[in-house]
């Protein structure tokens, strides 16, 4: 697992660890996230009977993932609320032509929560299912990030590696992972 760091170091952020993880297997993106956080603080929706497909998801806590091919300006974001709500996006360059993703889905969405002292545990697992889209692709890069939102101050932004001046997923200099497809296992 990788550690996700906030933007900016900020003393309310100090109980909080996010750790992540991103693979390829055949035509499948597996996804992994861990996150501890302070429960009293964290704003983190209950996980809901029947997962949906929502717009909005990164304005409250929400683990994200970001992938592309590299070379190409199009590219794709996946979020992930702790209630279980979902969304995949491609957009043709950066912040432009977004659109919700029709020929991937979701093949599972596994969601742990855990009370540890003080604290809550969340751990997430995906499956994407990338379908025909990338089949013929060897190499992806990516990035995982997330939103963490906090009663009473906001939401405070995380990813593997930050650039720029401001906070910002979709800088591609971000998409840090490089990713080779794995052959399925026997």
């Amino acid at each position: 697992m990788l550690r996700l760091h906030p933007f900016r170091q900020e003393s309310r952020l100090q109980g909080i660890v996010l750790e992540g993880h991103l693979r390829w297997v055949a035509d499948q993106l597996q996804l992994q996230f861990r996150l501890q956080a302070p429960q009293e603080e964290l704003v983190c929706p209950s996980q809901t009977a029947t997962p949906q497909r929502l717009d909005g998801l990164w304005q409250s806590t929400c683990l994200e993932a970001f992938f592309a091919i590299p070379g190409e300006a199009h590219y794709w974001e996946f979020n992930l609320s702790p209630s279980g709500d979902w969304n995949l996006y491609r957009l043709e360059d950066v912040r432009q032509g977004l659109r919700q993703e029709q020929g991937m889905g979701i093949s599972t969405i596994s969601l742990e929560q855990e009370v540890l002292g003080d604290a809550v545990q969340l751990k997430a697992e995906v499956v994407l299912d990338l379908g025909e889209t990338l089949r013929a692709e060897k190499t992806l890069e990516g990035s995982l990030t997330a939103v963490i939102d906090q009663q009473g101050v906001g939401c405070s932004f995380w990813a593997l590696q930050h650039y720029g001046e401001k906070a910002d997923f979709h800088r591609r200099e971000s998409f840090t992972l490089g990713l080779q497809k794995e052959a399925a296992s026997a």
